[in-house]
């Protein structure tokens, strides 16, 4: 077993002691010390870094009540100087001790338990036992804690057995454990916990809810930034609505009737201009069963999509009955289609027995079949069967 400098304090950054063990690993060297300051990945906290003798330590895991220190290389002394990456250390405290004040609002106000902590690089999360979190309750809470935070009430760690620690209100040990950590803010909560956290509340500086997700059977998550992630979220955002103001020329408050107004004249517009494009698809459909010398129809489409192949189809074999075959290049789909006439050729049926072989997916009914495919050159040999087929059929229209 290692002394873990962290319990004592994790204001700890730099400090010498004794290495104990190195063994390597494919490649990488795994150091356990006599002391360590740096936390591994535990609790749903994320682990520390910094350097042991200079040397980056790249990873952290704890074995057998041992913290091990993963390097790319062995320190050479027996004695080392460690130093730890304490802006990273620091973050992590301001986010775990955010969580746990956060959770702690979060029963206070809704009764709503958290059943797990996860905290990731840029924004940690807390799964809650909600089934949604509307937005009223959101401020709620971020109301609720950042109170806390402005009061800067004092966080103790006490190291205690698994008896004394029954004796905090709230806190039942891990089975097995033989030490216990027990984190209290005071006058709020104790909570039997592995991880670092600030002296004070007002450390963190601020906490904000930043997006909330339904995890399904009651449960939400909730995503939260604290401190300095707290403050680069609210810059990145700052800068995005000072843009957007610009670009509309709107203040912050008038942005979003602004955007919302441009989004309904675009949308009219959009339609106006879907009417009109129907219309020319519609006379285009007209002119090519007018002009077709054959029964069967075959097109290409470099800069056309499937939704137009779809109402060109339609409309052309409103004009006549006729056997297509439609191909959007963009799109790698491709239509094939046949009229009331013609009923002796089932598309659907063909696509079902033949697809396959061309690397395509889809389907369809006795007189309309479509499908995409992995590549626009499995779509054109499609194509080609399909010709070669309808063609040794007696087409007559």
């Amino acid at each position: 077993m290692d002394r873990r400098l962290y319990n004592e304090s994790p204001y700890i950054k730099e400090w010498q002691t004794e290495v104990r063990d190195v063994v390597e690993k494919d490649g990488k060297y795994h150091v356990t010390l006599a002391e360590t300051a740096f936390f591994p990945e535990q609790g749903g906290q994320l682990a520390d870094g910094g350097t042991i003798d200079g040397i980056a330590v790249e990873g952290l895991y704890e074995k057998d009540q041992t913290v091990f220190h993963v390097l790319p290389s062995a320190p050479i002394g027996k004695i080392v100087s460690c130093k730890l990456d304490f802006a990273r250390r620091f973050d992590h405290m301001q986010q775990h001790t955010g969580q746990h004040i956060l959770s702690n609002v979060f029963e206070q106000l809704f009764k709503a338990d958290t059943s797990s902590f996860h905290m990731g690089e840029e924004d940690a999360s807390i799964e809650l036992a909600m089934p949604d979190i509307p937005a009223q309750a959101i401020k709620a809470a971020e109301d609720k804690t950042n109170e806390y935070l402005a009061r800067d009430l004092p966080v103790k760690t006490h190291i205690v057995s698994p008896e004394e620690a029954r004796k905090f209100p709230g806190v039942t040990p891990p089975e097995g454990a033989e030490v216990i950590r027990v984190v209290e803010i005071e006058t709020v909560e104790f909570n039997a916990c592995c991880g670092t956290h600030v002296s004070r509340l007002g450390e963190i500086g601020i906490i904000k809810i930043v997006k909330t997700e339904k995890m399904g059977a009651g449960q939400t998550r909730a995503y939260f930034k604290c401190g300095r992630r707290a403050l680069r979220d609210y810059q990145v955002k700052h800068d995005i609505v000072s843009t957007l103001g610009r670009q509309y020329k709107a203040t912050e408050t008038d942005l979003v009737s602004r955007i919302d107004l441009q989004a309904s004249q675009l949308k009219v517009a959009n339609k106006e201009i879907e009417t009109l494009k129907n219309k020319l698809l519609d006379i285009e459909a007209t002119e090519m069963a007018k002009s077709a010398t054959s029964p069967l129809i075959v097109r290409s489409y470099d800069d056309r999509h499937f939704d137009e192949l779809n109402f060109l189809g339609k409309h052309i074999l409103k004009n006549g009955n006729f056997v297509l075959i439609l191909s959007s290049v963009p799109d790698k789909r491709l239509v094939f289609a046949r009229g009331d006439k013609f009923a002796d050729l089932n598309c659907g049926k063909i696509f079902k027995e033949q697809l396959q072989a061309y690397n395509g997916k889809g389907g369809g009914s006795p007189n309309w079949a479509n499908a995409g495919f992995a590549s626009v050159e499995d779509m054109k040999r499609f194509e080609g069967f399909l010709v070669d087929f309808v063609g040794k059929l007696s087409l007559v229209v």
